[in-house]
């Protein structure tokens, strides 16, 4: 009997710490204002950015959006890609749209194409919402280059969530020129002690990681929902109509579960053509891979996977 009450008093301890937990985080994201997921497309949009430069130019550009928008806007999470970007935002559609002008006005000046992007929004309503966009938007450059993982993208606020990151060099140790550089222009009065890292102000400088974090429940909570959750990233690449979602590893994994449960075999080598060829299908139309992507994770070849899919 001891034994008994003894592990109900430690479930009843782990339940009570797991109710505090999610209601601390109902109670944050029910001070906020509205949250919009703010994105430009990436599907058809040629890449704009061509260097680590022009990276960081796109970061400075970013950061001057936010420092002249300070009161209207919290920026609560982005990614910065080659060709598009993904914000989680607070504030009005009005002041996002100025946000987003005001870094595209910056940014054509040097780089004419990115007056032509187009920004998109999508309300977010809920707490559940609010985890997985944060999750999709944080994880989105480590899906598209294998080099990093969600914790080490440079050109994003995934690197900082439950990270401690800090950077020894400030605005204010930044020579005049070195100023004029970030910008490609007037050098801006940003507050002195914004950290700089890598030629560029670090986005704990200017978003609202904090804010964030306290979506989640914990560390642990977190990567969970940038690593395993799967069916909601599916369901927000549908919606934004957006590429690959899933590394190639992930989308095996996901491959393996299929030819499990559908065809009841034990390996992709079991497939049949025709089975081979239904698996692309849903890898395409369902998981919204590339058809280097299919060709890579199905060991089709070229050819059979570009009559499927025509580019």
């Amino acid at each position: 009997m001891r034994k008994t009450a003894g592990f109900l008093t430690k479930h009843n301890v782990i339940m009570s710490n797991y109710s505090e937990a999610e209601r601390r985080c109902a109670i944050s994201f029910d001070s906020c204002g509205e949250i919009y997921h703010a994105y430009t497309s990436g599907k058809e949009t040629p890449i704009l950015f061509t260097s680590t430069d022009d990276m960081t130019f796109a970061m400075n550009a970013i950061a001057n959006a936010a420092f002249t928008f300070w009161e209207s806007i919290k920026i609560i999470a982005f990614a910065l890609m080659n060709n598009h970007f993904h914000f989680v935002l607070q504030g009005t559609e009005t002041e996002i749209v100025g946000f987003f002008q005001c870094i595209a006005k910056k940014l054509k000046h040097t780089i004419p194409l990115a007056g032509n992007l187009r920004l998109s929004l999508k309300p977010i309503l809920d707490l559940g919402g609010m985890r997985n966009t944060i999750a999709y938007v944080n994880r989105n450059g480590y899906v598209a280059d294998p080099n990093y993982t969600p914790f080490s993208y440079p050109w994003s606020t995934g690197r900082y969530y439950f990270n401690d990151i800090c950077s020894k060099e400030t605005y204010s140790a930044e020579s005049f020129e070195q100023k004029r550089r970030m910008l490609r222009g007037r050098a801006v009065n940003f507050p002195l002690d914004w950290q700089v890292i890598d030629g560029y102000i670090s986005p704990q400088s200017f978003c609202t990681i904090k804010f964030g974090m306290a979506m989640f429940r914990d560390a642990h909570h977190y990567f969970i929902a940038v690593s395993k959750n799967v069916e909601s990233y599916s369901g927000i690449a549908v919606e934004l109509d957006d590429g690959e979602f899933l590394t190639d590893q992930e989308l095996f994994a996901q491959v393996l579960k299929t030819v499990r449960d559908k065809y009841h075999l034990a390996s992709t080598k079991d497939l049949s053509a025709a089975q081979r060829l239904d698996l692309a299908r849903t890898l395409h139309y369902d998981y919204r891979s590339s058809n280097g992507q299919i060709r890579r994770v199905l060991g089709l070849s070229e050819y059979e996977v570009n009559q499927l899919f025509p580019k």
